[in-house]
C-alpha cells in the first residue's frame, strides 16, 4: 500500500504527464517530495533544435500545473548499435546538456487567489474604459520607453489617454516626460490631479518622491501606493489608462493583475535569450490570473548604419520566435534608434517627433488599439506553449 504522500506524488505526476499530452518523446515523469517534476525526455542526438522546443514546451506545460514547484527536464536517447559492437541500444546521454528550471513557484493559496473566477468580478473604474498594461519579466528591456512612446502616439490620434507609472522602485516616466519638478495638486474631492504633458494625464511615484530617496517599500506598501495613484485620482474620462509595470513577476505585478480590472496586457522583451528565458514566466503570470495578452513588441531588434546595413546586436529572430512558441502576435520590433534614446533623455517622446520613431510608435499604437477591440468581440488569445 502506498501512503498518502506517495498517492499524491503518484497523482501529481499523472496530472503533469496529462497536461503534456503523453507525447511520444516524454520517456517518465516523477514528482519529489519537494514538489519538483521531472521529466525524462527521449532526445533525437541528430535534431537538438527540436529537442531544445520539445523541453521548453514541456517545462512550460509542467509549471503551470497547480502543485508542481519546480520542473527538471533530462534530455535522454536511444540508439540503435551496429550489429558489430556492443554497445548497450539503451544509452542515456551523461554528456548531452542538462536543463534544470529552478524557478520559485507561487503558493497554492496566491495562485488561488489568481483564479480567473476572482479577475472576472473585478469592478471597472469610472471614466476609464479600458486598462493596458505594458510588462516585461526582465529590467532593461526599454518596457518605459515603449510604455511613454505607445501612450503619446495613442494621444496623437486622438484618443483620451492615461499614463501610470507603476514601477515604484525605478520611476522614469517623469524624466521621459520632462515633467522631473512636477507635483500633482489635491482636488476639492481630496483625489489627486494627474500631471498633463504631451496630451497625456499622468502619476508617478516619481512626482510625489524626492529623486534620491531610495524607496524601500515591501509589497502591501508598493500595492497601497498604486492603488492611491489608481483609485483615488481625477482621471476623468478616458479610452485607455496605459500602466508602466515593474519588471519581473513579483508582487506589484501579481497585484496589478488580481486587483486591477486590467484589459490586456503587452510584453516588451529584446531578442536576446537571456530577456527571453522570462517572457515565458510573464506569459504565464497573466495566463494564471486571466489577464488576455495582446502579444509581444520586441525592442533593440537591429541596428542600422548609415550604408543601410542591419547589424542585430542582441540577436536576430528572438521575439518572433517566442511569440510564435507562445502562441501570440508579434505586434512589433523597434530598432536601435538614436532619435529615441535622446526622447527619453530629453523629456521629448520620440512618437510625436516624426520620422521613422514616429511611424513606427504610430503603428504599433494602431496594431494595439485593434487588438484592444478585437478583445470585445472574440474570445481573448489564449497561450499556448509549443513550438
Amino acid at each position: 500500500m502506498f501512503g498518502s504522500k506517495e498517492k499524491s506524488r503518484r497523482k501529481l505526476a499523472g496530472q503533469v504527464r496529462e497536461a503534456l499530452g503523453a507525447p511520444d518523446w516524454l520517456e517518465s515523469v516523477d514528482v519529489d517530495e519537494s514538489g519538483r517534476a521531472i521529466l525524462v525526455l527521449l532526445a533525437d542526438p541528430a535534431d537538438q533544435a527540436g529537442a531544445e522546443a520539445r523541453r521548453i514546451e514541456a517545462e512550460g506545460r509542467a509549471e503551470l500545473v497547480p502543485g508542481v514547484r519546480a520542473v527538471t527536464s533530462i534530455l535522454t536517447a536511444h540508439v540503435t548499435a551496429p550489429t558489430h559492437s556492443h554497445v548497450n541500444p539503451h544509452v542515456k546521454l551523461e554528456s548531452a546538456p542538462r536543463r534544470v528550471s529552478k524557478g520559485a513557484r507561487l503558493s497554492d493559496e496566491a495562485m488561488q487567489q489568481g483564479a480567473p473566477t476572482q479577475a472576472a468580478g473585478i469592478p471597472k473604474i469610472a471614466g476609464i474604459d479600458r486598462i493596458l498594461v505594458v510588462a516585461s519579466a526582465k529590467g532593461g528591456v526599454g518596457k518605459s520607453t515603449v510604455a511613454v512612446n505607445l501612450a503619446a502616439a495613442m494621444a496623437k490620434a486622438g484618443m483620451k489617454v492615461g499614463l501610470l507609472d507603476a514601477d515604484v522602485y525605478g520611476p522614469s516616466i517623469p524624466t521621459m516626460l520632462g515633467m522631473q519638478d512636477a507635483q500633482p495638486e489635491t482636488a476639492a474631492s481630496k483625489k489627486l490631479v494627474p500631471v498633463e504633458a504631451f496630451g497625456l494625464k499622468t502619476l508617478s511615484i516619481g512626482y510625489l518622491s524626492d529623486p534620491d530617496a531610495p524607496m524601500i517599500w515591501r509589497g502591501p506598501i508598493v500595492m497601497s501606493a498604486i492603488s492611491q495613484m489608481l483609485n483615488d485620482a481625477e482621471w476623468g474620462e478616458l479610452d485607455v489608462l496605459v500602466i508602466d509595470t515593474p519588471p519581473g513577476t513579483g508582487d506589484a505585478q501579481l497585484a496589478i493583475a488580481q486587483r486591477v480590472p486590467v484589459t490586456a496586457a503587452v510584453i516588451v522583451t529584446t531578442p536576446q535569450e537571456v530577456a527571453l528565458a522570462d517572457v515565458r514566466r510573464g506569459a504565464a503570470m497573466f495566463t494564471k490570473t486571466a489577464v488576455p495578452v495582446l502579444g509581444i513588441v520586441e525592442t533593440m531588434s537591429w541596428f542600422e548604419d548609415p550604408a543601410g546595413n542591419r547589424h542585430y546586436l542582441m540577436g536576430e529572430g528572438g521575439g518572433a520566435a517566442m511569440a510564435k512558441t507562445l502562441g501570440l502576435p508579434l505586434l512589433g520590433q523597434i530598432p536601435m534608434l538614436q532619435t529615441i534614446r535622446e526622447g527619453g533623455d530629453a523629456g521629448k517622446p520620440a512618437a510625436l517627433a516624426g520620422g521613422e520613431p514616429g511611424r513606427i510608435f504610430h503603428e504599433l499604437a494602431r496594431t494595439v488599439a485593434v487588438g484592444l477591440d478585437t478583445l470585445e468581440t472574440k474570445p481573448a488569445p489564449e497561450i499556448v506553449f509549443e513550438d
